[in-house]
């Protein structure tokens, strides 16, 4: 009773090992998808201020064409001058900002790509692994069934006649099924004796 509760316990623990297994990779894979999300939505939200940028720095320059320059004075021209080129240079750097930040967070993005991907083949192998495990098991039970079906059937043939191993079988046994011959049966103790001369 022991050795079959050990091996029960035992049984019980290694299914439950496996239980925790898939858990485990299960709890990967959605921590996973939900980086995955972020990033994009953080993707399309740089990418959307890229354009309102492009858009604004397109509008000043408009702006810029459509006033007349002589109605300006000298110095209102240098300091329009002044004010657009600061106005352009944040722009650009707001742009270039925003570009730098979308190539990392792209970069970023690729990354977690690929280890989604890994992830999903280690994910496919251990399913494959567990698979090929129950598949093997299934056909050992399978095996140990089909061998006591043929035990009880050999024992139920053969009734109560003693079992007798190819291994046990001499040249000596007459018959298997009784087994060796016994040494007493060949000793005969009614001989005559021989006189002397």
């Amino acid at each position: 009773r022991r050795k079959n509760s050990g091996r029960l316990s035992s049984g019980i623990n290694a299914e439950y090992g496996e239980d925790e297994e898939d858990e485990r990779w299960l709890n990967k894979y959605k921590i996973q998808r939900t980086k995955n999300a972020e990033l994009e939505a953080e993707h399309q939200d740089l990418q959307a201020k890229i354009n309102i940028t492009k858009i604004k720095l397109k509008d000043a320059e408009k702006n810029m064409a459509m006033k007349n320059p002589l109605d300006y004075s000298d110095a209102e021209v240098r300091k329009l001058l002044v004010q657009t080129n600061k106005e352009k240079n944040n722009l650009l750097s707001e742009l270039k900002d925003y570009e730098w930040r979308l190539d990392s967070e792209s970069q970023k993005f690729a990354k977690a790509e690929e280890q989604r991907k890994t992830f999903m083949v280690q994910l496919y192998g251990a399913t494959e692994a567990n698979r090929i495990l129950n598949t093997e098991q299934s056909l050992k039970m399978q095996r140990m069934r089909k061998m006591k079906t043929q035990n009880k059937l050999l024992s139920s043939q053969q009734g109560s006649t003693k079992k007798v191993s190819p291994k046990n079988v001499s040249p000596k046994m007459i018959d298997p099924k009784k087994g060796p011959v016994k040494k007493t049966a060949l000793v005969h103790n009614n001989l005559p004796k021989i006189e002397k001369q």
